[in-house]
């Protein structure tokens, strides 16, 4: 092939990292919208969640579908942002005089919150996954022929009136020695989205792991609204300088959005919808 006409690898690469992080800006909506079921339909006990749950996890070739659409995509975007983060140089802050300083313009300043935000998803991602799939994921068990879920979680007031509404039993709960606030303990439940949403609710209800996933979500937020609007100019979808600028609220809206369904998550899934 003729030099000319060569594509070098580092476009491609680019071109590859920015596809990944559209597909997994779809993932977020979807993953955001079902968390929120769990707190936004005040008094529904978060059957919302629970029902798109089951579904999900009744998929076929779940761990199939997960590593391909989601796994795989993420380790590519992650692992090219990581080098990337590494050759990128801001020039949104004060200077020593020798590089210019451009904080006064917006794109300058989203530039470098692109890339601080990077590492806040890279720890709160691996932070995440670890705790939900591995260290609280609930495990399966059969039960006089019915299969059950497991989870333990921390034990207060509220799964006194709770766990019957959502068919949950709490082992060792009883009204002559009932565990103490704090104390872990096994909940016994009928499906796993049920399971997973008791698991939501007793992470939440920590104060600082709630602001924490708040930081996490709000960085999230940006890094995929901002990193849509690059998407369109790096795919030619808007060019001009007025198509860039018209898009610019979309982003800002899609922002907000993601930002009230994941925050919306985290503090509407105890301390409003299922505290008691």
């Amino acid at each position: 092939m003729d030099s000319k006409m060569a594509v070098s690898s580092a476009f491609i690469w680019r071109r590859v990292h920015s596809l990944m992080g559209f597909w997994l800006i779809i993932y977020l909506f979807e993953h955001l919208i079902v968390n929120s079921q769990a707190a936004l339909w005040i008094g529904s006990d978060g059957s919302g969640f629970v029902h798109l749950v089951n579904s999900l996890e009744s998929l076929p070739f779940l761990q199939v579908i997960e590593t391909v659409l989601i796994g795989i995509p993420l380790a590519i975007h992650m692992v090219w942002g990581v080098h990337r983060i590494f050759q990128a140089k801001s020039n949104a802050g004060k200077t020593d005089g020798t590089t210019p300083s451009l904080g006064q313009y917006s794109r300058n300043r989203a530039y470098t919150w692109q890339r601080l935000t990077s590492w806040i998803l890279l720890v709160g991602i691996i932070a995440h996954v670890v705790q939900m799939r591995f260290v609280h994921y609930p495990k399966k068990m059969h039960v006089e022929g019915q299969e059950k879920w497991v989870s333990q979680i921390r034990f207060d007031e509220g799964l006194v009136t709770l766990a019957p509404r959502l068919g949950v039993e709490i082992e060792n709960l009883s009204e002559v020695n009932p565990p103490r606030a704090g104390n872990v303990v096994d909940a016994v439940s009928p499906t796993i989205g049920t399971a997973f949403l008791l698991v939501v609710r007793d992470a939440f209800k920590s104060p600082v792991q709630s602001i924490l996933y708040s930081i996490f979500v709000l960085a999230a937020a940006f890094h995929a609204l901002n990193g849509f609007w690059t998407f369109l100019i790096t795919w030619g979808v808007i060019l001009s300088y007025r198509s860039q600028r018209a898009m610019i609220p979309v982003s800002v809206i899609g922002m907000g959005l993601l930002s009230f369904l994941g925050l919306a998550a985290i503090w509407g899934s105890y301390w409003i919808n299922l505290r008691h």
